[in-house]
């Protein structure tokens, strides 16, 4: 029985070192690729609350009133299913959320859906004034994951607001 010696390929190296320095190489790249879709193909909604916002041509809403928007977008790859839409209060208050009436039904945002729009009355809000800043719009989804809007600037202050102070 005979033993063949691997030959050495250009600088030193044998094929089968070649061939596990591939496998390597392609073994790293595959996982990062992996771990970066991960990542990539979330689901994740944007949420955005504004304050004294006019509504025209629509009969549904006085315009002679102001309005809050709460706006939801689906900015992420995975479908959601929202919940329930709500005012989240700051911590301290008897009161934890004002849900909002039409956003208990839920509905479902797919990657590239329109945005979705609730608005809210400004009546009432006047004993929330001094804490105005810290009260943002939380969207809950069906595994229960939270999502919430920023809050608002220090200038940004609402008409409900500078009345109730």
């Amino acid at each position: 029985m005979s033993c063949r010696r691997l030959e050495p390929i250009g600088d030193g190296m044998t094929i089968t070192q070649v061939t596990g320095l591939l496998g390597l190489i392609f073994g790293v790249v595959g996982t990062i690729l992996g771990i970066l879709n991960y990542f990539r193909d979330r689901a994740r909604v944007q949420v955005s609350l504004k304050w004294d916002m006019s509504v025209t041509d629509n009969p549904l809403y006085d315009p002679k009133k102001y309005w809050g928007v709460v706006w939801i977008g689906n900015v992420g790859r995975r479908p959601i299913f929202v919940s329930h839409v709500a005012l989240r209060l700051p911590k301290g208050r008897k009161k934890t959320h004002l849900i909002l009436y039409d956003g208990i039904a839920g509905v479902r945002l797919s990657e590239g859906d329109a945005t979705k729009t609730y608005m809210l009355s400004q009546e009432g809000l006047e004993e929330y004034a001094p804490h105005w800043q810290k009260i943002v719009a939380q969207v809950s989804d069906a595994s229960g994951r939270e999502w919430r809007s920023k809050r608002l600037r220090k200038t940004a202050v609402p008409s409900w607001a500078k009345h109730g102070k």
